[in-house]
């Protein structure tokens, strides 16, 4: 894992420390990551050595010097649409985050694991970590439809594990097209606890944050890559018509100072009190991702009873509302604002979209359910 703590944001970050804080309650878990926080720079800024975190052993080791102009120019050229040649990718590969100090420690010790698991899929602590020991790496590859998973060397990596584990459906069928997998490739997804909607505590929320009326709500790192853009200029649209209604979006990052403020409460990380707090009184909860392999925002949303306005060109997120009947999709600002629109219009209606949701998490994704088919997957790969 490229990086791994508590105050670390990220899809596969969290998944990482749900399972192994999970798993140690049962197993003896041991976490090999780098120093890197940011996964921009991935400086060395936190110790290297060992630590013990929520009962599993962290053990950090520094990341290797990198050719920073070359991986940028491999990966400028990947990105416009460049065929590249062998070498090329595997400049890139080396380019990325490695820890040659990691690799050693996995190649002397491979004897203690019974198994060893790598996510996500583009690192090189991944692309070579996994190669290290193939019998026993298990590959949780958080997969996107994008440019880094056309490589050759992401499918040598996914032809030589001993196992992959998906995060979804939509996303076993993406590695199934790419890489020929196995249709019965086990697809695990992420657990969660059953908490309470917290609507006693959203009025709080409004009255700090002077929100009167209905506003949408986005979570999640403010960059592109998550198609903040998208939403930002579908929300000024709805206002643009006359709608009355705010935006909150909280997390890391910033938001581009260009971008028309008005409606919007620009927040940064909210503690996960104060994170359900705002998801239990939102008019709905808004996912404009399309490389998503799981989406935590959805279900964390629906344990509030909320909806979610989700891309529709995003399969996964797609699917989940498709599945629950939980929320509503958009391709466009226009059916964004339609959807919207419904909502306000049809209260109860959208009280409904969003019992269906908490229904579909507490039927699907409580920890109990997902470490099952997680221990069984595993012990079904281990045997063959």
């Amino acid at each position: 894992m490229p990086r791994y703590g508590a105050e670390i944001v990220g899809g596969a970050e969290t998944l990482a420390r749900g399972f192994a804080e999970r798993l140690a309650e049962r197993f003896e878990v041991e976490v090999l990551t780098t120093c890197a926080r940011d996964h921009h720079s991935w400086q060395n800024v936190l110790p290297s050595g060992t630590e013990t975190h929520g009962g599993v052993t962290v053990r950090r080791f520094p990341v290797s010097a990198r050719d920073v102009d070359r991986f940028l120019d491999v990966q400028q050229r990947m990105s416009e649409g460049f065929p590249l040649e062998l070498d090329e990718e595997l400049a890139w590969a080396a380019g990325s985050v490695n820890a040659a100090a990691l690799y050693d420690v996995l190649d002397s010790e491979r004897e203690r694991f019974e198994a060893l698991f790598f996510l996500p899929y583009l690192f090189g602590t991944t692309l070579l970590g996994a190669h290290v020991d193939r019998r026993r790496s298990v590959l949780i590859p958080c997969l996107h439809d994008e440019p880094f998973a056309y490589l050759k060397v992401v499918a040598h990596l996914f032809r030589s594990v001993r196992a992959v584990f998906f995060n979804s459906a939509p996303e076993r069928s993406l590695a199934r097209r790419l890489f020929g997998v196995s249709a019965e490739a086990p697809v695990i997804g992420f657990g969660f606890d059953p908490v309470e909607p917290a609507r006693a505590q959203s009025d709080a929320f409004r009255a700090r944050h002077g929100l009167d009326g209905d506003y949408l709500l986005y979570f999640g790192r403010k960059e592109g890559g998550k198609n903040l853009p998208l939403l930002l200029e579908s929300f000024r649209r709805c206002r643009g018509a006359g709608v009355d209604l705010s935006l909150v979006v909280a997390g890391d990052g910033s938001i581009d100072p260009s971008v028309d403020r008005a409606g919007i409460v620009d927040l940064p990380r909210l503690p996960e009190e104060e994170k359900r707090a705002a998801c239990a009184g939102a008019l709905a909860v808004c996912q404009p991702s399309v490389n998503e392999s799981f989406s935590i925002v959805l279900m964390e949303a629906w344990l509030q009873e909320t909806p979610v306005l989700v891309n529709g060109r995003c399969p996964v997120t797609r699917h989940h509302v498709a599945l629950s009947n939980g929320g509503l999709y958009f391709d466009d600002a226009g059916e964004f604002a339609a959807d919207v629109e419904y909502l306000r219009r049809h209260r109860e209606a959208a009280r409904e979209i969003g019992r269906q949701g908490r229904a579909y998490v507490l039927d699907n994704y409580t920890w109990p359910l997902v470490l099952g088919r997680f221990e069984r997957a595993l012990q079904a790969a281990m045997d063959a």
